[in-house]
Protein backbone atom coordinates (compact mmCIF):
# COMPACT_ATOMS: atom_id res chain seq x y z
CA UNK A 1 0.00 0.00 0.00
CA UNK A 2 3.07 2.24 -0.21
CA UNK A 3 2.24 5.67 -1.63
CA UNK A 4 -1.53 5.19 -1.32
CA UNK A 5 -3.55 7.44 0.98
CA UNK A 6 -5.31 5.38 3.63
CA UNK A 7 -8.03 6.49 6.02
CA UNK A 8 -6.99 6.04 9.69
CA UNK A 9 -10.62 5.62 10.76
CA UNK A 10 -10.95 2.53 8.61
CA UNK A 11 -7.68 1.11 9.89
CA UNK A 12 -8.84 1.43 13.52
CA UNK A 13 -12.33 -0.10 13.28
CA UNK A 14 -13.66 -2.41 15.94
CA UNK A 15 -13.68 -5.86 14.27
CA UNK A 16 -16.75 -7.90 13.31
CA UNK A 17 -19.22 -5.01 13.71
CA UNK A 18 -20.59 -2.41 11.30
CA UNK A 19 -19.52 1.20 11.88
CA UNK A 20 -21.19 4.18 10.21
CA UNK A 21 -18.43 5.74 8.12
CA UNK A 22 -19.83 8.42 5.81
CA UNK A 23 -22.92 10.08 4.37
CA UNK A 24 -23.09 11.99 1.06
CA UNK A 25 -22.57 15.72 0.88
CA UNK A 26 -25.13 15.98 -1.92
CA UNK A 27 -28.49 16.15 -0.13
CA UNK A 28 -30.35 15.58 -3.40
CA UNK A 29 -28.81 12.22 -4.26
CA UNK A 30 -30.50 9.05 -3.03
CA UNK A 31 -29.40 5.44 -3.26
CA UNK A 32 -31.49 3.50 -5.76
CA UNK A 33 -32.58 0.05 -4.55
CA UNK A 34 -32.36 -1.36 -8.09
CA UNK A 35 -28.86 -0.01 -8.69
CA UNK A 36 -25.57 -1.87 -8.39
CA UNK A 37 -21.98 -1.30 -7.35
CA UNK A 38 -18.53 -1.96 -8.77
CA UNK A 39 -15.21 -1.72 -6.95
CA UNK A 40 -12.45 0.11 -8.80
CA UNK A 41 -9.45 -1.96 -7.68
CA UNK A 42 -6.97 0.41 -9.33
CA UNK A 43 -8.03 3.54 -7.41
CA UNK A 44 -9.69 1.82 -4.45
CA UNK A 45 -13.10 3.44 -4.92
CA UNK A 46 -16.78 2.46 -5.02
CA UNK A 47 -18.69 3.16 -8.24
CA UNK A 48 -22.50 3.16 -8.28
CA UNK A 49 -24.69 3.11 -11.36
CA UNK A 50 -28.38 2.29 -11.79
CA UNK A 51 -31.90 3.57 -11.22
CA UNK A 52 -35.30 2.49 -9.98
CA UNK A 53 -36.91 4.21 -13.04
CA UNK A 54 -40.43 3.46 -11.74
CA UNK A 55 -40.90 6.98 -10.36
CA UNK A 56 -39.49 10.31 -11.40
CA UNK A 57 -35.88 9.45 -10.60
CA UNK A 58 -34.11 8.29 -13.77
CA UNK A 59 -30.55 8.27 -12.52
CA UNK A 60 -27.97 7.41 -15.19
CA UNK A 61 -25.11 9.14 -13.40
CA UNK A 62 -21.99 7.44 -12.04
CA UNK A 63 -21.57 8.11 -8.31
CA UNK A 64 -18.12 7.56 -6.82
CA UNK A 65 -17.08 7.13 -3.20
CA UNK A 66 -13.45 7.44 -2.11
CA UNK A 67 -12.82 5.61 1.21
CA UNK A 68 -9.51 7.42 1.67
CA UNK A 69 -11.22 10.82 1.91
CA UNK A 70 -14.75 9.73 2.85
CA UNK A 71 -16.18 11.85 0.03
CA UNK A 72 -18.73 11.31 -2.73
CA UNK A 73 -18.48 12.61 -6.28
CA UNK A 74 -20.96 12.49 -9.17
CA UNK A 75 -19.12 12.25 -12.49
CA UNK A 76 -21.62 14.08 -14.74
CA UNK A 77 -25.27 15.25 -14.78
CA UNK A 78 -28.01 12.80 -15.69
CA UNK A 79 -29.55 12.87 -19.15
CA UNK A 80 -32.87 14.71 -19.63
CA UNK A 81 -35.69 12.34 -20.47
CA UNK A 82 -36.27 14.05 -23.83
CA UNK A 83 -32.79 12.90 -24.92
CA UNK A 84 -33.74 9.20 -24.76
CA UNK A 85 -33.67 7.95 -28.35
CA UNK A 86 -32.36 5.34 -30.78
CA UNK A 87 -29.16 5.77 -32.79
CA UNK A 88 -28.90 4.88 -36.48
CA UNK A 89 -28.32 1.21 -35.65
CA UNK A 90 -31.27 1.03 -33.24
CA UNK A 91 -29.26 1.13 -30.00
CA UNK A 92 -31.02 2.73 -27.03
CA UNK A 93 -28.97 5.81 -26.14
CA UNK A 94 -29.41 9.03 -24.17
CA UNK A 95 -27.62 12.30 -23.45
CA UNK A 96 -27.18 15.67 -25.14
CA UNK A 97 -23.57 16.71 -24.53
CA UNK A 98 -22.28 13.15 -24.10
CA UNK A 99 -23.31 9.59 -24.97
CA UNK A 100 -25.08 7.87 -22.05
CA UNK A 101 -26.97 4.62 -21.44
CA UNK A 102 -30.62 4.76 -20.53
CA UNK A 103 -31.43 4.76 -16.83
CA UNK A 104 -31.98 1.14 -15.86
CA UNK A 105 -32.10 -1.41 -13.06
CA UNK A 106 -28.56 -2.76 -12.85
CA UNK A 107 -28.82 -5.04 -9.79
CA UNK A 108 -25.66 -7.21 -9.80
CA UNK A 109 -24.98 -6.69 -13.53
CA UNK A 110 -22.25 -4.11 -13.05
CA UNK A 111 -18.58 -5.07 -12.67
CA UNK A 112 -15.18 -3.38 -12.81
CA UNK A 113 -12.87 -4.61 -15.58
CA UNK A 114 -9.23 -4.01 -14.55
CA UNK A 115 -7.97 -4.89 -18.04
CA UNK A 116 -9.92 -2.06 -19.67
CA UNK A 117 -10.02 0.13 -16.53
CA UNK A 118 -13.73 0.41 -17.11
CA UNK A 119 -17.12 -0.44 -15.65
CA UNK A 120 -19.01 -3.02 -17.68
CA UNK A 121 -22.82 -2.84 -17.41
CA UNK A 122 -24.62 -5.83 -18.90
CA UNK A 123 -28.12 -5.02 -17.61
CA UNK A 124 -30.98 -3.79 -19.79
CA UNK A 125 -33.74 -1.20 -19.15
CA UNK A 126 -36.54 -3.75 -18.97
CA UNK A 127 -38.61 -1.61 -16.57
CA UNK A 128 -37.93 1.82 -18.01
CA UNK A 129 -41.31 3.13 -19.28
CA UNK A 130 -39.61 5.16 -22.02
CA UNK A 131 -39.28 1.92 -24.01
CA UNK A 132 -42.92 2.29 -25.08
CA UNK A 133 -42.31 5.84 -26.28
CA UNK A 134 -39.15 5.02 -28.28
CA UNK A 135 -40.05 1.87 -30.23
CA UNK A 136 -37.12 2.41 -32.62
CA UNK A 137 -34.70 1.59 -29.79
CA UNK A 138 -34.78 -2.16 -30.29
CA UNK A 139 -31.20 -2.94 -29.22
CA UNK A 140 -30.18 -2.67 -25.57
CA UNK A 141 -26.42 -3.14 -25.61
CA UNK A 142 -23.76 -3.92 -23.06
CA UNK A 143 -22.05 -0.68 -22.03
CA UNK A 144 -18.48 0.24 -21.03
CA UNK A 145 -17.59 3.29 -18.93
CA UNK A 146 -13.93 4.29 -19.33
CA UNK A 147 -12.67 5.57 -15.98
CA UNK A 148 -9.73 7.43 -17.50
CA UNK A 149 -11.86 9.53 -19.86
CA UNK A 150 -15.17 9.23 -17.96
CA UNK A 151 -16.93 8.46 -21.22
CA UNK A 152 -19.44 5.72 -22.07
CA UNK A 153 -19.24 3.57 -25.19
CA UNK A 154 -21.18 0.63 -26.53
CA UNK A 155 -19.54 -2.80 -26.35
CA UNK A 156 -19.48 -3.94 -29.98
CA UNK A 157 -19.94 -7.69 -29.27
CA UNK A 158 -18.56 -8.45 -32.76
CA UNK A 159 -21.89 -7.30 -34.18
CA UNK A 160 -23.76 -10.23 -32.62
CA UNK A 161 -27.03 -9.97 -30.63
CA UNK A 162 -26.59 -9.09 -26.97
CA UNK A 163 -27.57 -11.59 -24.27
CA UNK A 164 -30.46 -10.36 -22.13
CA UNK A 165 -29.57 -9.99 -18.47
CA UNK A 166 -32.33 -8.75 -16.16
CA UNK A 167 -32.10 -8.91 -12.35
CA UNK A 168 -29.14 -11.17 -12.97
CA UNK A 169 -25.54 -11.23 -11.75
CA UNK A 170 -21.99 -10.72 -12.98
CA UNK A 171 -18.43 -11.04 -11.67
CA UNK A 172 -14.81 -10.82 -12.79
CA UNK A 173 -12.50 -13.84 -12.87
CA UNK A 174 -8.88 -12.58 -12.52
CA UNK A 175 -7.37 -16.02 -13.10
CA UNK A 176 -8.67 -16.24 -16.68
CA UNK A 177 -9.18 -12.45 -17.15
CA UNK A 178 -12.84 -13.19 -17.91
CA UNK A 179 -16.07 -11.32 -17.20
CA UNK A 180 -19.01 -13.62 -16.52
CA UNK A 181 -22.74 -12.92 -16.34
CA UNK A 182 -25.41 -15.35 -15.16
CA UNK A 183 -29.02 -15.39 -16.30
CA UNK A 184 -30.59 -18.53 -17.77
CA UNK A 185 -27.06 -19.76 -18.32
CA UNK A 186 -23.51 -18.47 -18.02
CA UNK A 187 -22.10 -16.03 -20.58
CA UNK A 188 -18.47 -14.91 -20.67
CA UNK A 189 -16.24 -12.28 -22.29
CA UNK A 190 -12.66 -13.45 -22.73
CA UNK A 191 -9.33 -11.59 -22.57
CA UNK A 192 -9.78 -10.38 -26.15
CA UNK A 193 -12.85 -8.40 -25.00
CA UNK A 194 -14.52 -9.10 -28.33
CA UNK A 195 -17.87 -10.77 -27.62
CA UNK A 196 -20.15 -12.57 -25.19
CA UNK A 197 -19.79 -16.36 -25.45
CA UNK A 198 -22.33 -18.75 -23.98
CA UNK A 199 -20.60 -21.27 -21.73
CA UNK A 200 -23.69 -23.21 -20.63
CA UNK A 201 -27.46 -22.97 -20.68
CA UNK A 202 -27.75 -24.72 -17.32
CA UNK A 203 -29.39 -22.46 -14.73
CA UNK A 204 -30.46 -22.84 -11.10
CA UNK A 205 -31.87 -19.38 -10.34
CA UNK A 206 -34.72 -17.14 -11.39
CA UNK A 207 -33.48 -13.60 -10.67
CA UNK A 208 -32.38 -11.32 -7.80
CA UNK A 209 -29.39 -13.53 -7.05
CA UNK A 210 -25.86 -12.28 -6.36
CA UNK A 211 -22.62 -13.75 -7.68
CA UNK A 212 -18.99 -13.20 -6.74
CA UNK A 213 -15.70 -14.94 -7.49
CA UNK A 214 -13.83 -17.03 -4.93
CA UNK A 215 -10.11 -16.28 -5.51
CA UNK A 216 -8.95 -19.30 -3.47
CA UNK A 217 -11.08 -21.96 -5.12
CA UNK A 218 -11.25 -20.24 -8.54
CA UNK A 219 -15.02 -20.59 -8.73
CA UNK A 220 -18.09 -18.36 -9.03
CA UNK A 221 -20.43 -18.57 -6.03
CA UNK A 222 -24.12 -17.60 -6.20
CA UNK A 223 -26.35 -16.63 -3.26
CA UNK A 224 -30.10 -15.96 -2.92
CA UNK A 225 -32.92 -16.08 -5.45
CA UNK A 226 -36.32 -14.57 -6.26
CA UNK A 227 -37.88 -17.48 -4.34
CA UNK A 228 -35.77 -16.97 -1.19
CA UNK A 229 -33.13 -19.66 -0.97
CA UNK A 230 -30.39 -20.56 1.50
CA UNK A 231 -28.69 -22.87 -0.99
CA UNK A 232 -25.24 -21.92 -2.20
CA UNK A 233 -24.52 -22.73 -5.83
CA UNK A 234 -20.95 -22.98 -7.08
CA UNK A 235 -19.87 -22.77 -10.72
CA UNK A 236 -16.43 -24.06 -11.72
CA UNK A 237 -15.74 -22.39 -15.10
CA UNK A 238 -14.15 -23.96 -18.15
CA UNK A 239 -10.51 -23.41 -19.01
CA UNK A 240 -11.32 -20.66 -21.53
CA UNK A 241 -14.08 -18.09 -21.95
CA UNK A 242 -17.13 -19.83 -23.38
CA UNK A 243 -15.95 -23.26 -22.27
CA UNK A 244 -18.55 -25.28 -20.40
CA UNK A 245 -18.16 -25.41 -16.63
CA UNK A 246 -19.75 -27.44 -13.87
CA UNK A 247 -22.42 -26.51 -11.30
CA UNK A 248 -22.53 -27.85 -7.74
CA UNK A 249 -25.12 -27.24 -5.03
CA UNK A 250 -23.90 -26.71 -1.46
CA UNK A 251 -25.89 -27.00 1.75
CA UNK A 252 -23.92 -25.02 4.34
CA UNK A 253 -23.04 -26.65 7.64
CA UNK A 254 -23.17 -25.01 11.07
CA UNK A 255 -25.45 -22.01 11.39
CA UNK A 256 -27.00 -22.36 7.95
CA UNK A 257 -27.02 -19.33 5.68
CA UNK A 258 -30.50 -17.78 5.92
CA UNK A 259 -32.98 -17.82 3.04
CA UNK A 260 -32.88 -14.54 1.18
CA UNK A 261 -33.29 -12.58 -2.02
CA UNK A 262 -31.59 -9.46 -3.45
CA UNK A 263 -29.04 -9.07 -0.65
CA UNK A 264 -25.43 -7.83 -0.82
CA UNK A 265 -22.49 -10.23 -1.00
CA UNK A 266 -18.74 -9.57 -1.21
CA UNK A 267 -15.61 -11.72 -1.13
CA UNK A 268 -12.74 -11.05 1.28
CA UNK A 269 -9.60 -12.01 -0.64
CA UNK A 270 -7.46 -11.74 2.50
CA UNK A 271 -9.48 -14.12 4.70
CA UNK A 272 -10.82 -16.03 1.65
CA UNK A 273 -14.46 -15.96 2.77
CA UNK A 274 -17.70 -14.26 1.72
CA UNK A 275 -19.73 -11.74 3.70
CA UNK A 276 -23.55 -11.73 3.39
CA UNK A 277 -25.99 -9.20 4.88
CA UNK A 278 -29.50 -10.66 4.86
CA UNK A 279 -32.79 -9.21 6.08
CA UNK A 280 -34.44 -11.30 8.81
CA UNK A 281 -37.73 -11.82 6.97
CA UNK A 282 -40.27 -14.33 8.33
CA UNK A 283 -41.09 -16.96 5.70
CA UNK A 284 -43.39 -19.95 5.44
CA UNK A 285 -43.32 -22.70 2.84
CA UNK A 286 -46.32 -23.20 0.57
CA UNK A 287 -47.58 -26.53 -0.76
CA UNK A 288 -44.87 -26.50 -3.47
CA UNK A 289 -42.08 -26.03 -0.94
CA UNK A 290 -41.38 -22.43 -1.98
CA UNK A 291 -40.91 -19.81 0.71
CA UNK A 292 -43.30 -16.89 0.91
CA UNK A 293 -42.97 -13.78 3.05
CA UNK A 294 -45.30 -13.75 6.05
CA UNK A 295 -44.20 -10.43 7.56
CA UNK A 296 -41.69 -7.59 7.40
CA UNK A 297 -38.06 -7.66 8.41
CA UNK A 298 -37.20 -5.89 11.65
CA UNK A 299 -33.43 -6.20 11.22
CA UNK A 300 -30.70 -7.67 9.05
CA UNK A 301 -27.92 -10.04 10.10
CA UNK A 302 -24.38 -10.49 8.81
CA UNK A 303 -22.93 -13.89 7.97
CA UNK A 304 -19.55 -15.24 6.94
CA UNK A 305 -19.54 -18.10 4.42
CA UNK A 306 -16.43 -20.23 3.96
CA UNK A 307 -16.66 -22.27 0.75
CA UNK A 308 -13.77 -24.58 1.66
CA UNK A 309 -15.41 -25.58 4.95
CA UNK A 310 -18.93 -25.14 3.50
CA UNK A 311 -19.80 -23.32 6.72
CA UNK A 312 -21.94 -20.25 7.41
CA UNK A 313 -21.46 -18.31 10.66
CA UNK A 314 -23.40 -15.31 11.95
CA UNK A 315 -21.52 -12.32 13.37
CA UNK A 316 -23.52 -11.58 16.56
CA UNK A 317 -22.48 -7.91 16.80
CA UNK A 318 -23.09 -6.98 13.15
CA UNK A 319 -26.88 -6.56 12.92
CA UNK A 320 -28.29 -3.55 11.06
CA UNK A 321 -31.69 -2.10 10.22
CA UNK A 322 -33.38 -3.94 7.31
CA UNK A 323 -31.68 -3.18 4.00
CA UNK A 324 -34.48 -4.05 1.59
CA UNK A 325 -33.25 -4.61 -1.93
CA UNK A 326 -29.53 -3.94 -1.85
CA UNK A 327 -26.61 -5.00 -4.07
CA UNK A 328 -24.15 -2.42 -2.76
CA UNK A 329 -21.32 -4.04 -0.86
CA UNK A 330 -17.67 -4.44 -1.82
CA UNK A 331 -14.42 -5.51 -0.20
CA UNK A 332 -11.69 -2.86 -0.04
CA UNK A 333 -8.34 -4.75 -0.02
CA UNK A 334 -6.34 -1.57 0.66
CA UNK A 335 -8.05 -0.90 3.98
CA UNK A 336 -9.02 -4.58 4.37
CA UNK A 337 -12.63 -3.72 5.16
CA UNK A 338 -16.08 -4.34 3.71
CA UNK A 339 -17.96 -1.23 2.57
CA UNK A 340 -21.77 -1.29 2.46
CA UNK A 341 -23.96 1.50 1.05
CA UNK A 342 -27.45 1.88 2.54
CA UNK A 343 -30.30 4.38 2.27
CA UNK A 344 -33.37 4.80 0.07
CA UNK A 345 -35.56 7.46 -1.54
CA UNK A 346 -36.19 8.99 1.92
CA UNK A 347 -32.97 8.36 3.83
CA UNK A 348 -29.70 9.76 2.45
CA UNK A 349 -27.09 7.24 1.36
CA UNK A 350 -24.71 6.10 4.09
CA UNK A 351 -21.50 4.06 3.94
CA UNK A 352 -20.89 1.45 6.62
CA UNK A 353 -17.58 -0.32 7.19
CA UNK A 354 -16.73 -3.68 8.76
CA UNK A 355 -13.30 -5.11 9.48
CA UNK A 356 -13.38 -8.90 9.72
CA UNK A 357 -11.41 -10.74 12.39
CA UNK A 358 -11.38 -14.30 11.11
CA UNK A 359 -11.37 -17.21 11.79
CA UNK A 360 -13.64 -16.90 14.76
Amino acid sequence: MQGRLLNPRLLALKPNAWSLFAQPAQAGWRRQAHAGIAYDSRRGRLLIFGSNTHGLDWDNEVHEFDPATGRWETHYPRAPQESYRADAAGHAIAGTGRLLPWAMHTYDNIVYDPSLDAILVSALPEHNPVRKRVPAAKIHPTWLYDLRTRQWRIFANDGKPYPKFFAAASAYDPDRDVIAAYYQGIWEIGPERDQWKKATGESHHNMHHTMDYDFKHKKFVVFGDYHPSNAVWVYAPGARAGGKGRWEKKTPQGASCPPGTHFPVAYDRDHEVFLLVVDNVPYAEDETGRRKRTGHAQSSSTFVYDLGRNRCVRLPDADLEPLGMNYMMAYDPFHKVFLLVTGNHVKPAAVWALRLDWPE
